[in-house]
């Protein structure tokens, strides 16, 4: 096992388990913050974390020893949404008329 394959081998069991960052540091007891650290290879969780992870994930510690996917580096920001159509966007509606008020 390389130490450098558990950062993004929990983000694939997180994302596999369809858990969110909170909600997997909810089940095993730490911050986010903890795990965006554990996934960007900036801290390393100690061993009762681990076990924790791994209950967690419904996996053995095993799973940690196996190197991640390869993917795609992360842009900045968010990705962007798929257009319904390749085709030119829908044309912009124009706004509402102004209705005129009647003197009485």
């Amino acid at each position: 096992m390389k130490a450098e394959w558990f950062a993004g081998r929990l983000k694939e069991l997180r994302e596999a388990a369809g858990m969110s960052q909170k909600e997997l540091a909810e089940r095993v007891g730490v911050l986010r913050e903890a795990v965006a650290r554990w996934e960007a290879g900036n801290r390393e969780p100690s061993w009762g974390n681990v076990l924790a992870l791994a209950a967690a994930l419904g996996v053995t510690c095993e799973a940690f020893n196996q190197e991640p996917a390869d993917r795609m580096p992360a842009g900045p920001g968010r990705p962007r949404k798929q257009a319904e159509s390749a085709a030119a966007p829908a044309p912009k509606q124009p706004p509402p008329a102004k209705r005129k008020k009647k003197k009485m």
